[in-house]
């Protein structure tokens, strides 16, 4: 080629291509990452309004006498717990409107599974002898993420006898 010409090479013209391919490419990825992130978020907020609601059930059933509080314990046996061991599959509350127990009814969620924990709590002062006015309540909600794995979120309270 001739000093003279002007204009670029095919060889210019494919590496400038290459590079905004590259570039292109890259924020395609940035992009679906953060879908999968707002997916993610989305599902965190359920999590947490599913643990809350929950709660919000357990102690709205003491306060109106519902339930007594020797009920509010997991099923055992020689204990009279009405709420499910380990994890459940997220359903509408049954005919007692309490979450989590033998009643409830349809599934609401499908990725989502809830287990409502509920445990003795320990005297301060002597750390071997239970206190029967207060329980500890542990709601965990899991679920699957858009990005493969799960992730869980936690919700812990103290609940007593005493409205």
């Amino acid at each position: 080629m001739s000093k003279d010409s002007k204009g670029f090479t095919i060889i210019e013209v494919m590496v400038a291509t290459f590079v905004i391919v590259i570039a292109l490419v890259s924020l395609l990825a940035l992009f679906a990452y953060s879908v999968a992130t707002m997916a993610l978020t989305e599902d965190l907020l359920i999590g947490k309004e599913k643990a809350r609601e929950a709660l919000e059930s357990i102690f709205a059933a003491r306060t109106t006498q519902q339930i007594t509080f020797d009920e509010i314990q997991n099923v055992a046996p020689g204990q009279p717990g009405i709420f499910l061991s380990g994890y459940q599959q997220l359903k509408t509350a049954g005919d007692d409107g309490l979450i989590g127990t033998a009643d409830d009814g349809a599934i609401e969620l499908n990725q989502f599974e809830r287990e409502i924990q509920i445990d003795p709590v320990f005297h301060a002062d002597d750390p071997t002898e239970v206190d029967l006015d207060v329980r500890r309540v542990r709601i965990r909600i899991r679920f699957s993420t858009p990005l493969g794995g799960q992730r869980i979120f936690e919700l812990e309270s103290y609940i007593s006898r005493f409205r």
